[in-house]
């Protein structure tokens, strides 16, 4: 008899999903050949559920249409051949979503290694999603579709699932955001419309400046990708897309312990927070684990940063299991509240941001 379930509001039954991936395990093996002691059965079991449909959850749909996967993979901070190697990692421990960016000044890297994989037939093209940004002196109108032709260059793609404008930052000193941004989403726009990008989003904007934005977009932002952790839970902002149909992507999911020291910025490291370890030990987890599964309960698509193969590998494990309501509840009560990332280099005491309550349109936790 079929016993049904929920999982992430779908409802399952449980003799039928175990019936259709067990078929499809044997097989595996009886066409192939393979001895069945080769397979992992959590593999055979994940490759057919995600043929079934039943691994949805793994993906948000965009207001673009597209699918992202909710559990990606940051390269700020890896550079050169560690870069190439870095991505490969992530990519070979199950990474599919990718973010990048101008700024970063590593998507040359990043696209070797991508490059390499694909060449290898280990990943196609299509089973990544690519997201870059665009860098904040390019935000002329004229400037953006040379920009993103010189990412798609160094990435050595034909078109990003994701192109983001990174910093919400004027070009020039003073009472205006120079060029407004109607003119470079308006640019941004065109890209989709000439296929060299799939969805377009934004990075580090209020909610009010959003409001701005909407007011002559033809096509919504998909995204807004932001900071969010559990130091810093950034729920104004995730309320208020949510509200609008914006998804929001959760940068420093972990903190980012390792920018914040090469920035000489003395925060609390939440790899190193007792009650997160404490939380991460009762649930058999990691605390990183734990971290990243807290972030995807939160509403958020998280992309942690690693360099680390093993890190890499470990971060997969965010799926395959929920907090507690009281471990949820307990993370997401953290008294201490600040924005690590607070974006000082784009403030100017000649405007238009001339402190932390013009940039983010809030006080300062």
């Amino acid at each position: 008899m079929s016993t049904t379930y929920k999982l992430y509001g779908m409802t399952m039954y449980r003799s039928a999903v175990v019936g259709v991936a067990g078929i499809a395990a044997l097989l595996v093996v009886v066409l192939t050949g393979t001895p069945i002691g080769q397979y992992r059965l959590s593999d055979v079991l994940s490759t057919q559920l995600q043929r079934c449909g039943m691994a949805k959850s793994r993906h948000v749909r965009l207001s673009s249409g597209y699918n992202m996967p909710l559990l990606g993979w940051g390269s700020s901070g890896a550079k050169d051949i560690a870069a190439v190697q870095a991505v490969k990692a992530a990519i070979k421990a199950g990474f599919r979503h990718i973010d990048d960016a101008e700024m970063y000044g590593n998507e040359g890297a990043i696209g070797q290694g991508i490059h390499e994989l694909i060449g290898a037939g280990h990943v196609t093209r299509k089973d990544l999603f690519i997201v870059s940004k665009l860098g904040n002196n390019h935000h002329a109108p004229d400037a953006v579709l040379p920009a993103v032709q010189a990412s798609l260059s160094k990435l050595q793609l034909e078109y990003l699932d994701l192109y983001h404008i990174h910093w919400p930052k004027s070009e020039e000193a003073g009472p205006e955001v120079v060029p407004p941004f109607k003119e470079t989403w308006a640019a941004m726009e065109s890209l989709v419309d000439r296929g060299l990008v799939r969805s377009i989003g934004l990075s580090n904007f209020s909610p009010e400046k959003i409001q701005t934005l909407l007011k002559t977009a033809r096509i919504r932002p998909a995204v807004n990708q932001v900071e969010v952790h559990c130091h810093f839970r950034n729920e104004r902002v995730i309320a208020w897309c949510k509200k609008e149909g914006i998804h929001v992507t959760a940068y420093a999911p972990l903190s980012s312990p390792q920018t914040m020291s090469s920035m000489k910025k003395t925060v609390p490291n939440l790899l190193q927070d007792a009650e997160v370890a404490h939380i991460a030990k009762k649930n058999g987890k990691t605390v990183a684990q734990t971290l990243l599964r807290w972030g995807l309960q939160h509403g958020t698509s998280v992309i942690p940063k690693s360099s680390n193969p093993k890190h890499s590998q470990d971060n997969q494990g965010a799926w395959g299991w929920t907090l507690p309501k009281e471990d949820y509840d307990a993370l997401s009560s953290k008294k201490f509240q600040l924005k690590y990332f607070d974006g000082g280099f784009v403030m100017d005491e000649r405007g238009p941001y001339k402190n932390y309550e013009d940039l983010w349109n809030e006080p300062q936790p």
